[in-house]
């Protein structure tokens, strides 16, 4: 199963708060939001920050060994070879971090997971044009001459590729026109989590000379407060049921 934890920057308001806020980090994490050079970059950082330690209580209070108290989690991490991070013995435990603008996103899985947010940003052409294979342009011009809002289909392709890329761990020097995207037909659908309405597209995505191992997806296009941004999460088992949660209060977790 998969759960994706969300949450505004809005939540830190001021440089005040982000160092308020900072006791509920662990010692990596801490040293992650000093090194930011801006107060944006801050809060995302460590919200990042709260958001792993959101999904690793949850699962490990599922496990009945977390204690009601422990906060922070006394995190360590270990990276793969292209620095993609896990939490230090727990194999079982998987996570994947993505931000943009104003949201941060964090997915949980007992299996490999990654995650794109992206907010919908002008200059869409020029990307598709120097980063997407003609294959990729070809399945925007169709989906478009379907009745498809065209800024809808750029933004689930691109956030589509970048999840996959942070699945497999290889990030951009894998490149975006490496991959295959099938959307599956009939997976158009709306649903109501969090207060949030969205509507998600679902499919396949594999490496363009490994079509024989695909990877899966669901893409989410959001609406009310987050009307302006696309997320996919992406997995090399079957999306199955997902939960989405917004965290509203940086102390509840």
């Amino acid at each position: 199963m998969i759960k994706i934890y969300m949450a505004d920057t809005a939540l830190l308001p001021d440089e005040e708060a982000v160092l308020e806020n900072m006791v509920f980090l662990d010692e990596e994490r801490k040293r992650k939001v000093w090194r930011c050079g801006n107060l944006e970059d801050k809060k995302r950082s460590l919200l990042a920050g709260y958001l792993i330690q959101a999904g690793a209580k949850e699962w490990m209070a599922q496990e009945g060994g977390l204690q009601g108290d422990a906060k922070p989690l006394f995190l360590s991490y270990r990276y793969s070879e292209y620095g993609k991070p896990y939490i230090s013995r727990r194999e079982d435990m998987h996570f994947n971090i993505s931000h943009s603008k104003n949201y941060v996103v964090c997915a949980f899985s007992d299996k490999e997971v990654g995650i794109d947010i992206q907010v919908h940003r002008n200059g869409k052409g020029d990307v598709a044009q120097r980063f997407f294979s003609a294959e990729d342009r070809e399945l925007m011009r169709s989906l478009a001459q379907n009745g498809e809002n065209p800024e809808e289909i750029f933004f689930s392709i691109w956030t589509v590729k970048e999840a996959y890329m942070k699945l497999t761990g290889e990030g951009m020097r894998q490149g975006l026109d490496t991959t295959a995207i099938e959307f599956d037909e009939y997976s158009r659908g709306e649903t109501q989590e969090m207060g949030h309405s969205s509507i998600c597209k679902q499919g396949r995505i594999s490496k363009r000379e490994k079509k024989n191992r695909n990877a899966y997806f669901r893409v989410y296009r959001e609406y009310d407060k987050m009307s302006r941004y696309s997320m996919a999460v992406c997995s090399y088992g079957p999306m199955g049921d997902i939960q989405r949660q917004e965290v509203r209060d940086i102390k509840s977790i």
